[in-house]
């Protein structure tokens, strides 16, 4: 497969949403029996655990139509901000899943009323396909950032020059075909 940009927008674009709809399902889900007590059970998604990965999948899509948008530097810029990004994202994951008891353990006390230990807890693999998806942001903003993409649209849009033109197409050119001038 070809390295252009439409290629490189695309997968940015196919990582960006991946994140965003992984960051809405169901990251964790903990549990927590003390007798006496009702059970507590609690289902996070990475929404709940975090609010900077929302808003970094988010910039992702942004900065994704931003490269479509920009050409020549603007574009070197954007595509600076991706890497940013996708760091941003690899590292955020990465921060919740190490730090995953202390935010469960956060939670719990806002349920519950006081600090508590002792919960079981079963995590799903979408950390694990967030990260793989964020790299794609970074490797994307890479590409953009390093590779100058020319382009530019096609010789048809472009004017014919005004030698020997047919009155109609003096006309397409906003030239009045009733004056003489020295263009015809």
């Amino acid at each position: 497969m070809k390295l252009s940009f439409r290629n490189i927008i695309a997968f940015q674009f196919l990582a960006s949403g991946l994140v965003l709809v992984l960051l809405s399902r169901q990251w964790v889900s903990a549990k927590y029996v003390e007798t006496g007590f009702p059970n507590v059970l609690l289902d996070l998604t990475a929404n709940e655990l975090t609010p900077a990965l929302n808003a970094l999948a988010i910039a992702a899509i942004a900065a994704t139509l931003g490269a479509i948008a920009t050409r020549g530097i603007g574009r070197r810029l954007v595509g600076v901000v991706t890497v940013a990004i996708g760091l941003g994202i690899v590292f955020a994951t990465l921060d919740i899943t190490r730090n995953l008891e202390t935010l469960l353990g956060s939670k719990f006390a806002e349920a519950i009323g006081r600090d508590v230990s002792g919960w079981s807890q079963e995590s799903s693999i979408y950390a694990w396909l967030v990260i793989p998806a964020g790299l794609v942001i970074v490797g994307c903003g890479f590409l953009i950032a390093r590779k100058s993409f020319e382009s530019q649209l096609s010789k048809r849009y472009e004017r014919v020059k005004a030698q020997n033109l047919t009155p109609w197409q003096s006309l397409d050119q906003g030239i009045d075909p009733t004056i003489e001038s020295e263009i015809r």
